[in-house]
């Protein structure tokens, strides 16, 4: 609930305006700007809740990343891939501490089991990043259709 009203805040004050102006002052390459992006949302998967960051950082990194060309479809894909790592790696971890208990496994123990998985995700990440047809295939085949 507070991440809906922190949101609205965050419009009503024009930080998306102020950040994608920042941001395209960086760069308009696609490239650097899903990079910087995949930076943001891994720091904020390993701190915030996904729907909380979903909500707080769409309406602020969406306008950039679409001005520079990037399909909003791809973008939602590699925000959501972001911040599914983010819940998986420390010093939050959000699903480690949940599975923890499950498995019987101290905190520590799990993380150790869950970083030859990260790397694989990671590598992955990169690829659905700079890969955008991955993404996009499904999408552009329902819809060339019509």
């Amino acid at each position: 609930a507070s991440a809906a009203i922190f949101a609205w805040v965050l419009t009503v004050e024009q930080m998306p305006q102020q950040v994608s102006s920042l941001m395209l002052g960086i760069s308009d390459n696609p490239v650097i700007l899903l990079m910087l992006s995949n930076v943001i949302l891994l720091v904020a998967g390993m701190f915030l809740e996904s729907t909380a960051a979903i909500m707080i950082l769409t309406p602020i990194l969406l306008p950039p990343l679409v001005a520079a060309g990037v399909d909003p479809v791809h973008f939602g894909l590699v925000m959501v891939f972001n911040l599914m790592i983010g819940m998986i790696t420390p010093p939050v971890g959000m699903s480690i501490y949940m599975l923890s208990p499950i498995v019987g496994l101290p905190v520590g123990k799990v993380f150790k089991a869950v970083l030859p998985y990260l790397a694989s995700l990671l590598v992955a990440l990169i690829v659905l990043t700079y890969v955008p047809q991955i993404s996009l295939w499904l999408p552009n085949l329902v819809f060339a259709s019509r």
